[in-house]
């Protein structure tokens, strides 16, 4: 009986150790899969952690490049808004100063006027208001020397059948007579720093202070032969002259040189042979022959300005150095001024 139960036990035991031993080989199984899965996971996980982190870095280069990008637009933008307000500030500026400059000398005209009434004499004043109406009836004429009565005043000139009739001032007593004023100063209550469109096309009155134009003595100069006769009067009252034997100006289109300056004589001295061949300038129309700076602005008026001039008689009324000019007869200002062309 021993030995059976001992038998039975000990087959009870194979047995048991059998199934251990499968069960051992389960878990093993079960365990190596388990660790495949998991060093699959690990490998996943590893993987999505490198994906993310070059999308990371991807992104941030991006995000960085679109920072710098849109710092350098907005700098750029910054820095054209601000030179856009500097230019505008500048353009302010220079127009304030301009009509500060231009009350300023109003003013100045205003009380200089008083002066200037006691140093000119009152037939210079008086010259061209004492005949209101056009003479000859209101006939035009080809030219001041072409007119029969031989009496200074205004008259309807005519010089081409191309040209447009104008009112011009004839001086029929100076020099012989035949004259035609061009320019005419004497007291400074007109205002000669304009602009090109103005000298082109004359300024002012011939019952007063005026420039007759460019482009009307350009074709009067172009149709015919003419002489030009400067004459000027300093603020003690001296009289001198300055004549030509021949004046002629370019086209518009040349921008107005003095083409031709013919010999001098008279008792100025001559302060216009250094702007011979020189193109007209103007505050808005540098013609000069500086580089980076233009006479007009620097001395006011138009004028065919070299480096910079010898005579302006377009520069403003007074009595300093850089005013109405003329060389070689005095440094200082000149209280008249009158510019007038005759045929030859």
């Amino acid at each position: 009986m021993l030995a059976t139960k001992l038998n039975y036990l000990q087959h009870k035991l194979i047995e048991m150790e059998y199934s251990l031993k499968e069960n051992q080989e389960s878990i093993d199984q079960k365990l190596s899969h388990q660790e495949t899965l998991t060093k699959g996971l690990l490998w996943a996980i590893n993987q999505l952690s490198q994906t993310i982190g070059q999308n990371f870095t991807t992104l941030q280069t991006q995000t960085n490049f679109l920072l710098k990008e849109n710092r350098e637009l907005t700098n750029q933008k910054l820095y054209q808004l601000s030179e856009t307000l500097g230019h505008n500030l500048t353009a302010l500026q220079t127009q304030s100063n301009r009509m500060l400059a231009q009350q300023k000398a109003c003013a100045d005209h205003a009380l200089m006027r008083k002066e200037i009434q006691l140093l000119a004499p009152k037939e210079d004043r008086a010259q061209f208001s004492t005949k209101s109406g056009l003479n000859s009836r209101n006939r035009p004429i080809r030219s001041c020397k072409d007119e029969p009565s031989k009496h200074s005043g205004k008259y309807l000139i005519h010089p081409t059948e191309n040209d447009e009739l104008f009112v011009g001032y004839c001086e029929q007593t100076s020099f012989g007579g035949g004259w035609l004023v061009i320019q005419y100063r004497y007291d400074g209550w007109l205002d000669f720093q304009r602009n090109w469109t103005e000298y082109q096309n004359g300024f002012g009155d011939v019952d007063g202070e005026f420039w007759l134009g460019l482009e009307r003595v350009h074709r009067l100069t172009s149709a015919r032969y003419h002489e030009l006769l400067v004459e000027l009067k300093d603020f003690s009252g001296n009289y001198t002259y300055a004549r030509y034997e021949e004046f002629k100006i370019g086209s518009a289109e040349d921008q107005y040189p003095l083409t031709k300056l013919g010999s001098y004589q008279g008792t100025a001295g001559d302060s216009l042979a250094y702007h011979k061949s020189m193109k007209f300038t103007t505050l808005d129309r540098d013609n000069d022959s500086i580089k980076g700076k233009n006479c007009a602005v620097a001395y006011e008026g138009g004028w065919w300005f070299n480096d910079c001039f010898y005579s302006n008689l377009n520069g403003p009324y007074s009595k300093n150095a850089t005013a109405i000019n003329w060389n070689h007869f005095t440094k200082n200002g000149l209280a008249y001024t009158r510019m007038l062309i005759r045929e030859t």
